[in-house]
């Protein structure tokens, strides 16, 4: 890498704080950075690297603490204007060409047409995207789109550049020109932030890795201590299974298969997998973004188009499987009706047997009983279930989603990062709810991207890495989330095995 060009400005935060009502987001923050670099920045989910990359984009502002920038006070109406942010999914204008893309802030007077200037041109080529300066953006590749925002940004003059995972949707081709773009824009002296959950691409491109958790630095990893086992260990470091956990599980698990797929298929994504979970299983399928895992999850729900076979309680066929199953995303806000209230979430995928009554009537006094019992039994802290479902905590909004999902009596719970953005009283309490309907002789499988939430609550996991699956793990087997995390750590790069019957 050259070295920076004299007097590049660095940032330095210090002592960083930003609270969210009661949940503290970011709790004292150090952190340099350095021209000349790219910064890796890892952390669980919920951990607070959403909100750095937001007070760096100056879409929020700290509570306290102070940041710096080139060795003067950050100015939230200047400053920010030379940072840019380079998203997992661009956010471009598809009905614009790629030039006018890169045109797009500086359109000047509106007497004439804007036009694209030798700088930007030279630009434009340099990222290899010249030839595309016509071309509306809506039919242009991903890649294509990000190299887009690049340019943009750089012809703005950013000085600070946030890749937010930036090559979940690309090919490994892809990712390899976009890692050389961003080698390239460190290298000029612009300070390079690489946020991502892919500890391969941590270890290859960082120069260092800040490793996030509850609101703080917790380790800054160097080149001479950078593997992926010792991030994956950082990330769950004096995390611990809750007590009784074991005896739970021991206690859920019977034997008989209640899920079961041969030679299941998806036309990119994975190929023949062959998959049983047991009845009283919580199964954890763990990998990256991209990695497959996501959309193994959604075809077990029928929401990704397959070949092969599936089988729940011995029974195939789409309309016995949707009967059967029940399918919890990741974003809260696809499950819930933002405009009802928490009773009403409660009961929305309800069949109307069991809440009509004659003529169509619905039965209100039924209904009250039956949302109010759900919400005892999810220990939904709601104070009447008039309540509107958007003022309740993210955490309870979950256990909303969750009990609306069980409400049909399903044998099947399939979720998709299960305590994503909850606090850490609301996912111990969602890890007892999953243990609780797998141990009364249903099962669970769901994707998951982080270690510790594996470690609390399933019985086996199976690393998915480009489509193919790890031998299962024993989760009871492993003494400590440290251990469990390194296996994961090694197997998401290598002792890859075909996916064979798991």
């Amino acid at each position: 890498m050259s070295p920076p060009p004299d007097g590049a400005p660095r940032i330095e935060l210090r002592g960083l704080k930003k609270r969210y009502g009661s949940t503290i987001a970011l709790d004292g923050v150090d952190l340099d950075l350095e021209p000349g670099e790219v910064l890796g920045v890892a952390g669980p989910n919920g951990a607070g690297k959403s909100t750095l990359v937001r007070i760096l984009a100056g879409e929020e502002q700290a509570d306290a603490g102070e940041l710096r920038f080139g060795g003067a006070p950050w100015s939230p109406v200047a400053d920010w204007m030379q940072v840019a942010v380079v998203h997992q999914e661009p956010q471009l204008f598809p009905n614009l060409s790629v030039g006018e893309n890169v045109l797009a802030g500086r359109e000047g007077t509106k007497l004439a047409r804007p036009r694209l200037g030798a700088d930007d041109l030279r630009l434009m080529e340099a990222l290899g995207i010249g030839h595309l300066a016509s071309m509306p953006l809506e039919d242009c590749t991903l890649a294509t789109q990000q190299r887009t925002e690049i340019a943009r940004a750089l012809a703005r003059n950013a000085r600070v550049f946030l890749f937010d995972e930036p090559n979940s949707a690309l090919t490994d081709e892809e990712s390899d020109e976009l890692f050389s773009e961003m080698h390239k824009i460190a290298a000029s002296g612009c300070i390079v932030i690489l946020v991502t959950h892919r500890l391969s691409d941590l270890v290859e491109h960082a120069g260092r890795v800040a490793v996030i958790r509850d609101g703080k630095v917790r380790a800054l990893l160097g080149r001479a201590g950078l593997t992926q086992e010792a991030i994956a260990e950082q990330l769950v470091l004096g995390s611990t299974r809750e007590a009784g956990a074991e005896e739970t599980r021991a206690a859920a698990i019977a034997g008989d298969a209640l899920l079961a797929t041969r030679q299941w298929s998806h036309a990119s994504e994975f190929h023949e997998v062959n998959l049983a979970v047991g009845r009283g299983e919580v199964l954890a399928l763990i990998g990256v973004e991209g990695s497959g895992a996501r959309e193994l999850l959604r075809s077990l729900a029928g929401l990704e188009r397959c070949s092969g076979t599936i089988a729940i309680n011995g029974m195939s066929g789409d309309a016995a499987i949707r009967r059967q199953t029940a399918y919890v995303p990741a974003a809260r806000q696809v499950s819930l009706y933002s405009n009802l209230s928490v009773g009403e979430n409660l009961l929305v995928r309800l069949e109307n047997s069991e809440i009509g009554g004659f003529a169509l009537a619905l039965r209100k006094g039924r209904m009250r009983a039956l949302a109010e019992a759900a919400i005892r039994r999810f220990q939904v802290k709601a104070q009447a279930i008039s309540q509107p479902i958007r003022s309740l905590s993210g955490g309870n909004q979950q256990k909303v989603a969750i009990a609306q999902a069980l409400a049909s009596g399903p044998s099947l719970l399939l979720l998709e990062e299960p305590t994503r953005g909850v606090d850490v009283g609301s996912k111990r309490e969602i890890y007892r709810i999953l243990r609780r309907f797998a141990a009364a002789g249903n099962a669970v499988v769901m994707f998951c991207t982080e270690v510790l939430e594996v470690f609390e609550t399933a019985d086996r996991a199976i690393v998915v890495s480009d489509g193919e699956l790890s031998n299962p793990l024993t989760v009871a087997g492993y003494p400590h989330v440290e251990a469990l995390a390194g296996d994961v750590a090694r197997l998401e790069r290598h002792s890859r095995v075909p996916a064979g019957a798991v």
